[in-house]
């Protein structure tokens, strides 16, 4: 109380000693917060300040058909049901596969090959899962690039080929264009003649290139199968992501935090009611509060050992401060807000370091601005850290 009397005296005292010098400092201050109209501005119709035609016409139309343009773009995206929930399709491709074939000692290339995008979460799991179970090399990674412009279907795109993919001898199809190539490829005889692939064209995708078939493209499938063979490989030591005795207690789990956080983000993101979105982030709240909670009494969500359900929570937790909770209006603030999981990342990268090069994360977080231009119509990318700044902020 005493400091505002103090100022409002001050303020007062020097507009009674001289009214016009204060009178001219206000002003020069007040106009300094503002900028002149520039000579050059883009035009416009000037709707807003002509009065016509009226403004409590223009904007609920207005509101209208950009509401309904949007909605009609979200559903050509993805499915929803009829209370605007997302409904995450399976597109799965290959059945069941047969565990890895191991290498022949004659061997020089892997007869197998992954398909990864780096912006896509699910991809991110599979990249991680080859990062600790120290199989990159031996199975060759083609990283997609995401450009929807450029692709004929989908929005990935592959590189150049690498001189291995030159060496290896493999169908041209399965190394240059896009991956709807790639698909079309595999289904070579599946499809009657002059037919291509009309489904999903997605990623993590392995594939035979011995054979030219799908293995198959769901990334629970790819992560197991990866496991099963890093622990077959002879003279391979690795740690064992997928212990025997624990596949159900496993797999459950993956469906829990699957349900709550991993895909509550994105049905936050891709809601087209308030319905569908207030169930999403109920959910989502509700996976934070027990995920934080359980990393209090364990040092990794299974428990004492690092398992293939922290690498794929680890793909969630990288992208929900810079993509989802903005976004997707994904809640439950900043990683950093919650002790417990915020320790676990840092115990993640701490023992396993190949995590952190095992996503770039402002290619991935600034994708999500980039692509979903529905949901971010300006297309303007935010601030975006590297992987290292924001764990050394956690």
């Amino acid at each position: 109380m005493h400091k505002k009397s103090t100022l409002i005296v001050g303020l007062n005292a020097e507009n009674n000693n001289d009214p016009l010098q204060s009178s001219s400092s206000s002003s020069r201050t007040t106009s300094s917060l503002y900028q002149d109209i520039p000579k050059q501005k883009p035009w416009t119709f000037g709707i807003l300040t002509s009065g016509f035609p009226p403004q409590q016409l223009l904007v609920p139309f207005v509101k209208f058909i950009t509401f309904n343009v949007w909605k009609l773009m979200m559903n050509e995206l993805v499915t929803h049901d009829e209370k605007g929930r997302f409904v995450r399709e399976s597109f799965q491709a290959g059945n069941n596969p047969s565990p890895l074939e191991l290498p022949d000692e004659e061997e020089e290339y892997s007869r197998y090959k992954l398909y990864l995008g780096n912006p896509c979460p699910w991809c991110h799991r599979v990249k991680a899962a080859m990062a600790v179970l120290d199989l990159e090399g031996k199975i060759p990674i083609t990283m997609l690039i995401d450009d929807a412009e450029k692709a004929s279907k989908g929005g990935w795109i592959l590189p150049k080929p690498s001189s291995d993919d030159m060496k290896a001898n493999i169908a041209e199809e399965l190394v240059t264009g896009d991956l709807a190539g790639v698909y079309n490829y595999c289904y070579r005889d599946i499809l009657p003649e002059g037919e291509r692939y009309k489904g999903r064209c997605t990623a993590p995708l392995l594939i035979d290139t011995r054979t030219g078939t799908i293995v198959t493209n769901e990334s629970n499938e790819i992560m197991i199968l990866l496991n099963d063979y890093a622990r077959r490989l002879p003279k391979h030591e690795a740690i064992d992501l997928r212990p025997v005795g624990m596949e159900d207690e496993l797999d459950a789990a993956t469906k829990y935090w699957f349900d709550l956080l991993w895909n509550g983000a994105y049905r936050c993101g891709f809601a087209t009611s308030q319905l569908a979105y207030d169930e999403a982030a109920s959910d989502v709240l509700k996976g934070f509060s027990e995920m934080n909670e359980l990393l209090g009494t364990r040092p990794y969500l299974l428990g004492q050992d690092i398992t293939e359900v922290d690498l794929k929570s680890f793909a969630w937790v990288t992208r929900h401060d810079y993509a989802y909770s903005v976004i997707f209006k994904s809640p439950g603030g900043r990683i950093a807000q919650y002790p417990h999981i915020a320790a676990w990342v840092k115990r993640l990268v701490s023992d396993q370091p190949k995590l952190l090069d095992s996503l770039d994360m402002q290619d991935a977080c600034g994708s999500y601005y980039r692509q979903l231009f529905m949901l971010n119509f300006q297309r303007i990318v935010p601030y975006i850290p590297s992987v290292e700044e924001w764990v050394a902020g956690l």
